[in-house]
């Protein structure tokens, strides 16, 4: 049996301000937008990371799933780009200072990368591969 990973779903607090972070960001390209009534709030928002899918839902506030649990514990997410010093420019010119952590770095296995937070605390691994291929 072959499997893929096509997408994340990640519960946020406000779909509008995270579907503006990951859009004028990080470059995310919106494929859908879901409201349960015309004109009210987003309830779903997907957008495409390359041929990855990002779904963006509002976490229930009153759901007993969350209310020990701190969103983006245990989760790590990664994109990589062409030129990690360039989208780290870029996140620091769009305001996005306060949710970067760190310059990039040089990693003893071949990457480039810094740290990103998005508005609702999830962690995404900016890096640029300098691996020659080992890590593809």
């Amino acid at each position: 049996m072959t499997a893929q990973v096509t997408s994340v779903f990640l519960y946020v607090d406000d779909v509008q301000k995270s579907l503006e972070f990951y859009n004028e960001i990080v470059g995310a390209e919106i494929s859908q937008l879901h409201a349960e009534v015309e004109g009210g709030p987003l309830t779903l928002a997907i957008l495409r990371i390359g041929g990855f899918s990002l779904m963006l839902h509002p976490q229930d506030p009153d759901s007993d799933e969350y209310t020990k649990n701190k969103v983006g514990v245990g989760i790590h997410l990664q994109i990589r780009v062409v030129d990690v010093d360039g989208f780290y420019q870029h996140c620091l010119d769009e305001g996005a200072m306060l949710s970067v952590s760190g310059e990039p770095v040089d990693q003893a296995w071949g990457w480039r990368e810094f740290a990103l937070k998005d508005p609702d605390g999830y962690v995404w691994s900016v890096y640029q591969d300098n691996s020659d291929g080992q890590w593809t």
